[in-house]
């Protein structure tokens, strides 16, 4: 009688992170216009879509999920790249800084916590990620001046 309402509970907690997820997602959509104006925001929102992908891959059960869900993150990542190599004279200092942390940020992400994830070891991936990663993540957005 426990296992199918722990297998319930474990289904409605999967659909309030599936719904959280989504919802982020959705309101950064709404701001999406606006947010394009320039490569500055586009590094902003690129890093939230790359952070949001991360994060999902956490909750994934299963290995496709997690491919997809990474596929995504490197999307994003890739994005980011691209638009720091493009950023101009004027916000060279900035994309210098910011790279500085980003290429700490993506070592870590790609050399400990993905490899935690698909290992299963979902508690250390998720304490990097809420530990070091998220102050990373918090001087990047202080760096580009991204609106939280």
């Amino acid at each position: 009688m426990r296992e199918p309402a722990a297998r319930e509970k474990g289904t409605l907690m999967a659909r309030k992170q599936s719904i959280a997820v989504a919802t982020v997602f959705a309101i950064g959509l709404t701001f999406a216009p606006v947010a394009r104006a320039n490569p500055v925001s586009e590094v902003c929102m690129a890093l939230g879509e790359a952070r949001i992908s991360l994060y999902s891959m956490l909750h994934a059960k299963d290995r496709s999920a997690q491919d997809a869900l990474k596929a995504k993150m490197q999307a994003a990542s890739n994005k980011i790249d691209s638009l720091l190599a493009s950023m101009t004279v004027a916000d060279a200092k900035v994309a210098a800084d910011f790279k500085a942390v980003w290429d700490q940020f993506k070592a870590t992400r790609d050399n400990e916590i993905v490899p935690a994830i698909y290992n299963g070891n979902l508690n250390d991936a998720k304490k990097i990620a809420d530990g070091i990663q998220f102050q990373r993540l918090s001087r990047m957005w202080s760096i580009m001046s991204c609106s939280r």
